[in-house]
């Protein structure tokens, strides 16, 4: 037996990927490689002495908070969870107020207010039930300055949580992404049609947008780890100049394609598949890293799952493009590619440089087959654990 694998070298190669795989599997904690990050929804309108705030959030994430809040009890699969199911909410005032007033503070003239909470239901959002608990804080003075504080989960359940909220205030009308970096928002209630009043300019409000997703897309792609290692892996063995263009090229077109029919609703796949696929993906191209030897077809390899990974990276925009989706689609797409090229500009040229090594062949393979590893690692998280 042994002397039939030392003659069957593809067979070692095979093996050795599926031993590297499953040592992860064994050494990292679960959940240590997984794609986390939930969405959620806000729309802020601001009246003359209130202000309404319809909130929609994951339920599975609030029945974790409010079950690990219970007592000190945590109940996974249940308690809790089981309140938020079909189309209704056990959910009651008593059990939500207190996350409300945890993570939400609104403040007018320096005053925080009291939410009153009018209703909680499941509502869908493109597909997607989400929790919606309408807000509404009462001041006793006309709202003019006004500042919003979002914290939810940041700190406790989910770093990688984001909000997309819009705010009213008058005529003006702005996009705003909560995220742990970005958890204030501040303005006045005299802000006019299309401008966003800060305390020593008057900025466009469509500046304001283009600024946002142009940092979210650069984000994203900086912390889409599965996505940085399918480019490794793209360009990882040694290739003329010509080739790794045709690649990056045909990466760009295939995300850009479904980052915009999956973000404007025109085709839907749920991530439940996208994210498995995404974990193939990466381990395809890590394989056949291993055993093609020509590689003049990489750029249709690239185009192929470039599609696939731009269902991924519009999960995070599906539901949130307000009335400027053009300019947010157009802005969140460009900041991928910065992030994209950015990342290429620091690892292209080591690579060229580390290639001209006499060793690196064999570096790449061993490279290639970690990079295997780890994508059928986040195959298994994805599918069963």
């Amino acid at each position: 037996m042994l002397a039939w694998l030392n003659k069957t070298p593809a067979v070692r190669k095979l093996l050795t990927v599926w031993g590297i795989a499953a040592l992860l599997v064994i050494v990292l904690p679960q959940g240590a490689l997984a794609h986390m990050s939930t969405v959620g929804y806000s729309d802020i309108q601001v009246a003359d002495h209130a202000i309404d705030y319809k909130l929609y959030l994951d339920p599975a994430e609030v029945a974790q908070w409010v079950d690990s809040h219970s007592d000190g009890v945590f109940v996974l699969g249940g308690g809790s969870e089981s309140k938020a199911s079909g189309e209704k909410v056990g959910w009651t005032e008593k059990d939500l107020l207190p996350m409300v007033t945890r993570y939400l503070e609104v403040r007018n003239n320096g005053k925080t207010g009291t939410p009153k909470l009018t209703d909680i239901s499941l509502q869908k959002r493109q597909g997607t039930s989400y929790l919606y608990m309408n807000l509404h804080y009462a001041f006793n003075d006309p709202v003019d300055t006004y500042t919003i504080r979002y914290n939810f989960f940041f700190d406790d359940l989910d770093p990688q949580h984001q909000n997309f909220a819009t705010l009213h205030a008058g005529d003006a009308k702005t996009d705003i992404i909560f995220k742990a970096g970005n958890r204030t928002a501040e303005d006045r209630a005299a802000a006019t049609a299309g401008h966003r009043v800060t305390t020593k300019l008057t900025v466009p409000a469509w500046v304001m947008t283009f600024t946002a997703y142009v940092r979210l897309g650069i984000e994203h792609i900086w912390t889409g780890y599965d996505h940085l290692l399918f480019i490794a892996a793209l360009i990882l063995l040694r290739q003329p100049v010509r080739n790794y263009v045709k690649i990056i090229t045909a990466f760009t077109i295939g995300h850009s394609v479904t980052i915009a029919v999956a973000a404007l609703d025109l085709v839907s796949i749920p991530p439940r598949i996208v994210e498995p696929l995404i974990a193939l993906s990466i381990v395809y191209v890590a394989v056949e890293n291993l055993w093609n030897k020509q590689l003049q077809w990489r750029w249709a390899v690239a185009l192929g799952f470039g599609l696939i990974h731009g269902f991924g990276f519009a999960q995070v925009l599906q539901g949130s493009l307000g009335d400027r989706y053009l300019l947010s689609l157009f802005s969140f797409n460009l900041g991928v590619e910065l992030g994209q090229l950015t990342v290429l500009a620091v690892l292209l040229p080591l690579l060229l440089l580390a290639s001209r090594t006499a060793r690196y062949r064999t570096a790449a393979y061993a490279v290639s087959g970690l990079i295997a590893a780890v994508g059928l690692v986040w195959f298994v998280e994805r599918t069963v654990l």
